[in-house]
């Protein structure tokens, strides 16, 4: 059964209160019983959190961004990318070091949304690029933003499958683990059609994260979740793929297509493309034609 005490911010960890974020929407006064939410702009801090009743789940709407965590003698400090998700479950102390300014949508929960076989397995946590997460956690943020009449009725249900979802990937990791989920099909097709435009140049790793919106370390991380492949061998895989292209298509020497790929020249194209396919370029040429 849901509480019905009214989720007010003195149940919550009062974080824009007390390090002076700009606070853009609020749940205060909606009536909201399972779920606290807010949306805020907040500026560096460095400052310890006591455990509470309630599990805080935060969502990074702008960065990367530089934050070190510390909670129960497991520390996690690195560049977190937008979109990642930090959770720390009701009863858990947390010391938290935001270097930077970070746009953030915060949402506590209360405990009783969270099966009670699973609530002593929960730890400490960072989610990188789960768009189930991200879906639940905007969802809400759609309703505080747009103070939807029965608002309450919309959020209830979300709460417990972020609830659900959230506690399902917590309760099988290590305090601190950082869970990637991969790249989302946008990021991917972004990717693709950078890779695809630039193939011909020097494709670097820094750019390709760009193209993703994400630091390089989280794009090499996330990168290798998504596909299987290093971002080096994914380059080399297109190079080869557009190279067997134009060697079916058109009657260019394998001088152009090595530069047209992306390859110094003819023999660095022969020497990849037979370590790739077994058979040099020009074998290739007369197996096809």
């Amino acid at each position: 059964m849901e509480p019905e005490q009214v989720f007010g911010s003195s149940e919550t960890h009062r974080i824009p209160e007390l390090f002076g974020a700009d606070v853009r929407a609020s749940s205060e006064g909606y009536g909201w019983v399972s779920v606290y939410a807010s949306l805020q702009r907040e500026r560096p801090f460095d400052a310890r959190f006591e455990a509470i009743a309630n599990s805080l789940v935060v969502l990074h709407r702008s960065g990367p961004v530089e934050v070190t965590l510390r909670s129960g003698g497991a520390v996690l400090s690195r560049s977190i990318p937008k979109g990642s998700i930090f959770f720390l479950p009701a009863g858990h102390a947390c010391e938290i070091e935001l270097q930077g300014a970070l746009d953030t949508l915060q949402i506590y929960l209360r405990s009783e949304l969270f099966d009670s076989a699973r609530k002593d397995q929960l730890t400490p946590t960072l989610v990188e690029n789960d768009a189930i997460l991200q879906h639940l956690a905007t969802s809400i943020e759609l309703a505080l933003c747009e103070q939807m009449a029965n608002s309450a009725l919309f959020v209830d249900p979300i709460a417990r499958a972020l609830a659900n979802r959230i506690s399902a990937i917590s309760a099988c990791s290590k305090p601190w683990q950082v869970r990637v989920a991969g790249l989302a099909e946008h990021q991917l097709k972004r990717l693709r059609d950078f890779v695809d435009t630039n193939l011909e140049s020097e494709i670097r790793l820094e750019s390709m994260a760009s193209a993703c919106g994400l630091s390089t370390k989280s794009f090499i991380r996330i990168f290798k979740a998504s596909t299987g492949k290093s971002p080096y061998q994914y380059v080399i895989a297109a190079r080869i793929e557009r190279a067997k292209r134009l060697i079916e298509e058109e009657q260019e020497g394998l001088a152009e297509v090595a530069l047209r790929c992306g390859f110094s020249h003819q023999e660095h194209l022969t020497r990849v493309f037979r370590r790739l396919t077994g058979q040099t370029p020009g074998q290739y040429r007369r197996n096809v034609n």
